[in-house]
């Protein structure tokens, strides 16, 4: 009798150990995944549009569990200080280092890239083709030199001048986002997008639209970029005041014969 009621004796303790033993496990598995280890992590704090420069309103710090910081996460709002995004952000998504860039220009994706001007330059977009372009060897990153070819008198007999020198080419042919674009063919594009002033644009269009304008390609060994800064002549798109054949002639003596 007594060996039995031992028996029920420890069979009691036997179950109350294995309840308290479960209990105690099973608190300790709710603490580690509420009262783990944390770490902050730098969101967005709102929607942030592709190609944006993040102020401090775009972003803030959030406590991720550590286990779930993702790669190139940011712990601090000066990490992202100035970055770009390179793509669109949702509110309350974390940041990384493969969203933001350090410039717009270095987006890429959906939207073109912004264009690499200084300040003060525009870009203008000028016809070229295998002569006119030397045989479709002028690539991104090149600096040539337009030379323009004018009728003396109204007539066929022509003047040649070299009106710009170091102009920097920024692109050859059309955007790549431009999907209905036709590639050319044997590599020689059909346009080239260079750096030029407002006040140098006006004049190259005058000799697109007038005359003949044919182009050469500087040795690199030559290269003077010009767009390294501001041009005190036309340094704003406002500085631009127009072009007649008054002022081609007043800019470039005896280029029309005379």
């Amino acid at each position: 009798m007594s060996f039995t009621i031992l028996g029920i004796v420890l069979a009691i303790l036997g179950f109350g150990l294995v309840l308290l033993v479960g209990t105690v496990a099973s608190g300790k598995a709710v603490g580690s995944v509420g009262g783990g280890a944390t770490t902050d992590v730098v969101v967005a704090a709102n929607d942030v549009a592709i190609r944006t420069p993040l102020q401090a309103t775009d972003v803030k710090v959030a406590r991720f569990a550590t286990g779930d910081v993702p790669p190139g996460g940011f712990a601090r709002v000066n990490d992202v200080k100035n970055l770009v995004a390179g793509v669109d952000i949702k509110k309350g998504q974390a940041l990384t280092s493969n969203m933001l860039v350090k410039s717009g220009d270095s987006v890429i994706g959906a939207q073109s890239a912004y264009l690499p001007l200084p300040t003060g330059y525009v870009a203008l977009t000028i016809p070229t083709g295998e002569q006119q372009g030397v045989g479709g060897f002028i690539q991104p990153g090149d600096y040539i030199s337009l030379v323009a070819i004018v009728k003396v008198n109204g007539i066929q007999t022509n003047n040649v001048r070299t009106v710009y020198t170091n102009v920097h080419v920024l692109r050859v042919g059309p955007s790549s986002a431009d999907t209905s674009a036709t590639p050319t063919k044997g590599g020689v594009s059909s346009s080239l997008t260079v750096v030029v002033t407002q006040c140098q644009a006006e004049y190259v269009n005058w000799f697109v639209s007038n005359e003949q304008l044919k182009y050469t390609l500087e040795s690199y060994k030559d290269y003077k970029p010009q767009d390294t800064s501001v041009d005190a002549t036309c340094p704003s798109v406002a500085a631009a005041g127009g072009v007649k054949e008054s002022d081609v002639i007043k800019r470039w003596p005896g280029i029309n014969g005379a």
